[in-house]
């Protein structure tokens, strides 16, 4: 079809603005998108489209895009660039990339991404340890989604996911808002859309989000004691015995004996392990044929006290009796039974958590706490429960499989955080270098030193906690590269600067949780790329080329990598495209059919759901969940709480900004021009603060000033800062850095002991303590520079 200025067309793609990856149809004519909407055939969206998506051709053509290389032309910081050619900027790169290897070795280059919203974070990743370098890390990992991701796969054996496809009937969401966050193609108007077909609700998060507004209960919870709530809410299943017996008898290691001096679960001689049958009256292998393993009880077994691991289990949860538990939570007792016993008693039911959970120091227990509330519940891998989908698409490999094992395993013993963060970094488990202890590197160079940062995406002064020492470690550096579609805080302390695609400008293939690794998300390009902008893809291969380090690397384009991925489909990517993708529903049950293991069972070190984790104890943390008090709290220090009075919470996602994203858009930011504090009107009426009203928020590490917002959906002792927030349209240089030191909740978050989880190292941005008081226009201003100015001090 010919329309007026040239050839028309319409491009079926996928969105990455956030981790939606709704499915676009792009209206293109002359070469130009003109238009964006929903794709209604998109098995996944159905032409859902947030704001964000809708604005992503304000996106695209914005007078500020980045179109060609940048480099730094003055001072660190001083805001002066010079553009220069692609050949002069990847020369550039590799050149002082190979510098920092041939002077302190790989490891001492560190990198990683923003928003893992297409495979970027793949991409950078596997730059990195092509380099020879096992330092990748990022905004996220160890405070989103990693401690789930590795809960889950601790007890079941993969990750799992909420089932909104099999008609769940109950709902539980726990520190979700779906409908704002989307995540990992978990599209939030599924929850809505279940809700009004009748499923109950039940909503956990210290805020009244929409989801609370419809729930049948609202739990709001203090920040960071979610482990005493899932562990008192099974207390009540098991008192009450509203558990699934079947299934925790079945498929769970809950009978199985544990030694109860060693703390180990107990093995026979053949390694093999033991549960006490009831009518032997003696310890067999649990999966012996015919057996009857006691489920409760504390046995003599050869002179050893064991104990089952349901009995053990049992006594955990004692301790959170609903009143005790009331107490830690802010809750009320009578709620905490009324929504265990609904949970129990409604199936399937799904439950979806969120980042809250990954969040503060007890992280590498909370996600552990409710994957165990699935299996007493026995809505595991069942239509409208919480499934792990498989491949849809059998013959596509994934990003990783398609690259292999770059380096051995030994490679990871030295990546920075392995010896303490054992189920982060290290060779055990996730593979992510610690954050806290990069910055420690570079700054201090132990236990080694770290010289050179690769920033794909991302923007660490913003979304970094302790924003003061971002800055320091930055400005530091020997040499920092950047790929993004916009110049930002972070970047301006470059050297040199690259151009980024949007999501219209590139070809993407996307793993989710949701359909497998060729599932529901393909970003097709649209229009041809602005300026110079080049595939973060292809940049990365051009640099390893040029410094001999690309022997897992022989694609030059993004397209020959996806080619060689559906090779064994049978396929290429442009006959993928075409075909619309693979959404075909995942199989339930697999346990029981023998998927996993000959026999049935899960793959897990028992062959079963770990409600004891085998995992978590061979690296020395506790098998079982509890619950451990955030260190600034009214009960864990109640004189700090004297002066600064609040439990403060930060990182709740807003619909027009992803994370620090979207600020230049203007369409969004008339949606949402400041950053605002949300603070109780009974807390503000004390404090002489009117809705509108500048504020500084202030904790015993730092200060910033947002707009108060009065919002009684909340308990009055708390207050949430919303995060991600700089000024575009400001002065970049430094020491202003467009604002970013004066309304930046992470100069208010620790990143050091005692706020980080003992597992994973993630920091502490939920419950820590703060004070809030009411500034002029004027102070607010000043506090910022003051910030900025602080962040400076023992920069040379």
């Amino acid at each position: 079809m010919e329309e007026p200025g040239g050839a028309y067309r319409i491009v079926k793609s996928g969105c990455f603005l956030c981790h939606g990856g709704c499915g676009i149809i792009v209206h293109v004519r002359g070469g130009r998108a003109i238009r964006v909407e929903g794709d209604p055939d998109h098995p996944n969206s159905r032409g859902y489209l947030c704001v964000k998506g809708q604005a992503g051709i304000e996106l695209l053509y914005h007078k500020e895009r980045l179109l060609h290389p940048l480099r730094r032309a003055g001072a660190r910081g001083e805001g002066k660039w010079e553009r220069i050619s692609w050949d002069e900027a990847l020369d550039t790169c590799a050149a002082e990339l190979q510098k920092v290897i041939d002077r302190h070795g790989p490891l001492a280059v560190t990198g990683g991404d923003g928003t893992k919203a297409d495979e970027v974070a793949w991409i950078v990743d596997l730059f990195l340890l092509n380099l020879g370098s096992t330092n990748r890390t990022g905004p996220g990992r160890a405070q989103c989604m990693l401690p789930r991701r590795a809960a889950s796969n601790a007890t079941f054996g993969n990750y799992y996911s909420p089932d909104y496809e099999g008609d769940p009937k109950l709902i539980v969401l726990w520190g979700d808002q779906p409908e704002i966050t989307n995540h990992n193609s978990i599209l939030g108007y599924k929850m809505i859309e279940k809700s009004r077909q009748g499923a109950k609700l039940i909503v956990i998060d210290p805020r009244r989000t929409a989801a609370a507004r419809r729930a049948d209960i609202w739990l709001p919870i203090r920040p960071g004691t979610d482990a005493a709530l899932a562990l008192s809410m099974m207390h009540v299943m098991i008192e009450e015995n509203l558990y699934d017996r079947e299934f925790v008898e079945k498929w769970t290691n809950a009978p199985l004996l544990v030694d109860v001096q060693s703390g180990d679960l107990l093995r026979g001689a053949g390694g093999g392990y033991l549960a006490w049958d009831k009518e032997k009256l003696l310890a067999v292998p649990g999966d012996l044929p015919g057996a009857q393993p006691a489920l409760c009880g504390a046995f003599d077994v050869g002179g050893r006290v064991c104990k089952t691991v349901w009995q053990l289990l049992k006594e955990r949860c004692a301790e959170y009796t609903p009143p005790k538990a009331a107490a830690i939570t802010w809750l009320d007792p009578g709620d905490i039974v009324r929504a265990a016993r609904l949970y129990a008693a409604t199936k399937p039911a799904a439950l979806a958590w969120g980042v809250g959970l990954d969040m503060c120091v007890n992280a590498h227990q909370n996600g552990r706490a409710c994957t165990l509330l699935e299996c007493l519940t026995g809505n595991v891998d069942v239509p409208g429960g919480n499934m792990h989908p498989v491949p849809s698409h059998k013959g596509c490999r994934t990003f990783t499989d398609a690259f292999g094992e770059t380096l051995p395993r030994e490679a990871y013993v030295k990546q920075l955080g392995a010896e303490r963060f054992r189920l982060c970094a290290g060779p055990t488990t996730m593979r992510y270098a610690n954050n806290p202890a990069v910055l420690k590197a570079i700054l201090t160079g132990e236990p080694y030193p770290v010289r050179a940062w690769v920033a794909v995406g991302g923007n660490p002064l913003l979304t970094w906690s302790n924003a003061k020492e971002v800055y320091r470690a930055l400005m530091k550096l020997d040499f920092f590269m950047g790929v993004d579609l916009f110049m930002n805080p972070s970047l301006q302390l470059a050297d040199i600067v690259l151009p980024a695609p949007t999501h219209f400008e590139k070809e993407r293939l996307m793993e989710t949780h949701g359909y497998g690794p060729f599932g529901n998300v393909r970003c097709v390009r649209a229009v041809e790329p602005l300026g110079e902008v080049r595939d973060e893809f292809e940049v990365c291969g051009d640099i390893l080329r040029r410094m001999g380090m690309d022997r897992n690397w022989p694609w030059r384009t993004v397209v020959d990598f996806y080619d060689e991925r559906l090779r064994e489909a049978g396929m290429t990517w442009r006959e993928a495209v075409e075909a619309g993708g693979a959404f075909d529903r995942v199989a339930y049950r697999k346990h029981e059919t023998g998927h996993y293991r000959q026999g049935g069972g899960f793959p897990t070190a028992t062959g079963k759901a770990e409600l004891w984790s085998t995992v978590w104890r061979r690296n020395g943390y506790d098998p079982l969940p509890d619950y451990t008090e955030v260190p600034e709290s009214p009960y864990s220090d109640p004189g700090l709480m004297e002066k600064y009075p609040f439990v403060v919470i930060t990182g709740g996602r807003l619909p027009g900004y992803f994370h620090s994203q979207q600020r230049q858009v203007e369409t969004l930011r008339r949606l949402h021009p400041d950053p605002q504090t949300q603070i109780h009107p009974e807390a503000a009426a004390r404090l002489g603060i009117r809705n509108g009203d500048w504020v500084c928020v202030e904790s015993p590490r730092g200060r910033c000033v947002q707009r108060a917002r009065l919002f009684a959906g909340m308990d009055p002792r708390l207050v949430h800062v919303e995060h991600g927030w700089w000024f575009p349209e400001e002065e970049g240089a430094v020491p202003h850095l467009y604002g970013a030191f004066r309304s930046n909740a992470n100069t208010l978050t620790p990143n050091a002991d005692p706020f980080l989880d003992p597992a994973f190292g993630g920091y502490t941005l939920r419950g820590f303590a703060g004070r809030v008081y009411k500034v002029s226009e004027e102070e607010a201003q000043r506090i910022g520079w003051e910030e900025a100015l602080e962040a400076r001090m023992g920069v040379s």
